[in-house]
């Protein structure tokens, strides 16, 4: 053990005398030796699966390990939620480092630790105010509610956003997207403004439609009502389903055991 790593982590049993894992053991931090893992593994000489991973091919085992954190955490398996979350702190990680070696425009874990802190910080003006600012004055947020607005104010300054909708990706399933879209109107400062779209049928908006979508209305007055209720429905919706498979499950075993 080094006196580099300030900690009492120790290398795995059989690998104390590997040469290649001199960078981790030496690491000074638990992160840095997660980045360190992650570079070996990926640069020659190292995993050839990993060396072949690019950000597009990484996108799939990302999208599945947020899924099983997502599973381990509503089903309060805290063993598990410590495995899935170091799983997904591998995908970030992982595609830090191969961003690092891309030709055209490369950067790094760092970079990107850098850019969180400071967005950290910036959205949060009522928290890092200057001691010594002018307008200290200013007030500062009274609940969580008027916190979020704050942040979408501050996020949609920085990135110069002409409508609440940019950034919503469209490479999301429709049902998250709804719960986007809902949420960043609820949170705008237009909101009662912004509502009416909600409440105006496609015929209504223009003849590019080619009709009303009276189950995807449903859907949506579902997801509104379940914002207004302070409830998560994609959760409320897994967790249902949770309880229906298990019950699934118990029918097929009463059918097999008759």
């Amino acid at each position: 053990m080094t006196e580099a790593a300030h900690d009492d982590y120790q290398l795995p049993e059989e690998f104390e005398h590997c040469l290649k894992l001199a960078p981790v053991r030496d690491a000074p931090s638990a992160l840095d030796r997660v980045k360190q893992v992650v570079r070996i593994l990926h640069e020659p000489g190292g995993c050839p699966w990993d060396g072949e991973q690019t950000n597009t091919s990484l996108l799939k085992p990302l999208l599945e390990e947020t899924y099983e954190y997502i599973d381990a955490v509503e089903t309060n398996d805290r063993d598990n939620m410590r495995e899935e979350l170091g799983d997904m702190l591998l995908q970030s990680v992982f595609q830090a480092q191969v961003c690092a070696v891309d030709a055209q425009d490369p950067f790094g874990i760092d970079e990107v630790c850098n850019r969180l802190v400071d967005k950290l910080i910036t959205r949060h003006p009522h928290v890092f105010q200057s001691d010594d600012a002018a307008d200290a004055s200013a007030p500062a947020p009274e609940n969580a509610q008027d916190t979020l607005k704050l942040w979408e104010a501050m996020k949609q300054k920085e990135k110069h956003r002409k409508s609440m909708l940019e950034g919503i990706s469209h490479a999301q399933g429709a049902l998250p997207r709804a719960t986007k879209i809902v949420s960043r109107v609820h949170k705008s400062q237009y909101c009662d403004q912004l509502e009416t779209a909600f409440t105006t049928s496609a015929s209504q908006m223009d003849e590019q439609h080619d009709g009303d979508h009276p189950y995807a209305d449903e859907i949506i007055a579902i997801i509104r009502k379940a914002q207004r209720d302070g409830v998560d429905v994609e959760s409320d919706l897994r967790c249902r389903l949770r309880d229906i498979e298990s019950e699934i499950e118990h029918i097929e075993r009463t059918m097999n055991h008759e």
